[in-house]
């Protein structure tokens, strides 16, 4: 294995926490991950991202990883240890223990560490760094008081996150999303040799909660 790559595997679900996390990771270590992990999560799933993780393909075709997509953690990680050799999973979590604790019983039965460089991050000036570090995302998914539809595929910049901070506030949900008020999808990153071009969505919407899904996209 080349010695840009590194022996972590990474959880990614397309969002701007897994992908803000190897490029954290990628500064301290100068490294890659030698694959990335990705979960087809079930729609009421606690752990996973559901809406449009099967495009985090096209996330690591950009950074050219290697792709694991498949239904359950645990067979991720085996074929991660196995075929590619990790010894460790690098993670976007921020703030769940649960996720946490869940995340490190699986990797232990196959003798690797967990790594998350958010977490316990300030959430509020995480969620400005990430735009001025480069992190291009779009919201996919809306389900708090506060967000409504007209969140449902904009591009967040540095106006829309200090709007979204400020929304937080007022309706006291969770700044960064980590408690499932909003997922995201990365468009671009620092990392990535091309952008992500979405050609083709649909949003729905259900009384207060909405998704944005993605129906085509292509690296540009």
């Amino acid at each position: 294995m080349s010695d840009e790559r590194s022996k972590f595997a990474v959880l990614l679900s397309g969002g701007k926490d897994s992908n803000y996390a190897i490029l954290l990771n990628k500064r301290k270590t100068g490294k890659m991950p030698c694959c990335a992990i990705t979960v087809k999560a079930k729609e009421d799933d606690m752990l996973f991202h559901y809406e449009n993780v099967k495009w985090a393909e096209l996330q690591c075709r950009s950074m050219g990883l290697s792709w694991i997509f498949v239904d359950e953690l645990e067979e991720g990680l085996k074929e991660a240890r196995e075929k590619y050799g990790a010894d460790s999973l690098l993670t976007g979590g921020i703030l769940s223990n649960f996720q946490k604790k869940r995340f490190e019983s699986l990797a232990a039965k196959f003798g690797m560490s967990v790594y998350s460089p958010l977490w316990g991050v300030d959430q509020e000036e995480y969620m400005t760094q990430l735009v001025k570090d480069g992190i291009e995302y779009i919201i996919v998914k809306v389900a708090a008081l506060g967000l409504g539809k007209e969140w449902l595929g904009r591009k967040i910049g540095m106006k829309e996150t200090v709007e979204l901070l400020e929304l937080s506030r007022k309706y006291r949900f969770n700044p960064s999303f980590e408690g499932g008020e909003a997922e995201t999808f990365v468009l671009r990153s620092p990392l990535y040799s091309r952008g992500i071009t979405i050609k083709q969505y649909e949003v729905i919407w259900k009384k207060d909660s909405g998704v944005y899904l993605i129906k085509e996209a292509a690296l540009e």
